[in-house]
């Protein structure tokens, strides 16, 4: 049956972005807000967060899924300017150089929980060619949930335990596999992207879905989408086969790299 679009949630989510030019992800709850990945210049991330009026002064830390400049380009700038920590695993600390280039740097490894902004924030593991990579689970006080996968060859047993019974899911969807194989792409780079320590195909991706599919579920996210070897159309149609295979009828939404969107939304925002 449809969700009730009405229901308050305690949670709330604003895709800055999200592709190889640039990601970022707001989460806020009722004591501030975290921003995953800054791969924006700061000034841009200030930019895209007035868009849906959002006060920068409510960010109270900024927590980095890996060392690869697409997620952190703009993350030196804006925790100074902001004069807020930011968290990592010590492989990307170290990649990153993150200790020498920021003042105030926490750590965050895999299989660790902290508490920021009154959300409880579990870190797990990932699979991507960088450092030590990884993705997020943040809960509030009230129940809602949200859990974000991205820059991920694999969906990691790690990633499918933490995410288990999210209120609200981001997934990367980064590739179509026909289009990636038939592509413009050199060989080197189409064996990168569809290994397991490159980024999840729209198939991988509905298949991790289906394993977190459940009936608390309100809203699913394709994040991280090719230009080039994706359609935001195809994504979405992947999002909603795999939602209506389990019953469930929900908002999908497709983040675009240019503009940031609100989650939940009842379309696509690409």
């Amino acid at each position: 049956m449809p969700r009730d679009s009405r229901r308050t949630h305690s949670l709330r989510l604003l895709f800055l972005g999200s592709g190889s030019s640039g990601n970022a992800t707001l989460v806020s709850g009722d004591s501030g807000s975290v921003l995953v990945d800054c791969g924006f210049s700061a000034k841009e991330t200030l930019r895209r967060l007035s868009l849906h009026d959002v006060p920068a002064e409510e960010i109270r830390a900024i927590l980095i899924t890996h060392e690869h400049t697409d997620h952190t380009a703009g993350v030196r700038i804006l925790a100074k300017r902001l004069n807020v920590p930011v968290f990592a695993s010590s492989g990307t600390r170290r990649a990153g150089r993150l200790d020498y280039l920021i003042e105030d740097v926490r750590g965050l490894e895999a299989g660790e929980e902290t508490s920021i902004a009154g959300l409880r924030v579990r870190a797990f593991r990932t699979s991507h060619d960088a450092a030590d990579p990884i993705g997020f689970r943040f809960d509030a006080a009230t129940g809602d949930s949200f859990g974000l996968v991205t820059d991920t060859g694999e969906f990691t047993p790690e990633a499918a335990e933490a995410l288990t019974g999210c209120t609200f899911l981001g997934i990367e969807h980064n590739h179509d596999e026909t289009m990636l194989a038939n592509g413009p792409y050199p060989h080197f780079l189409k064996r990168r992207i569809s290994s397991s320590f490159g980024h999840l195909s729209n198939t991988a991706a509905s298949e991790a879905l289906l394993q977190l599919a459940h009936d608390g579920l309100q809203a699913v996210a394709g994040l991280h989408v090719s230009r080039t070897n994706n359609r935001s159309e195809i994504v979405s149609g992947s999002l909603s086969a795999s939602i209506s295979s389990v019953g469930l009828d929900i908002p999908v939404t497709c983040v675009a790299q240019d503009r940031p969107c609100m989650m939940p939304l009842p379309a696509t925002c690409a």
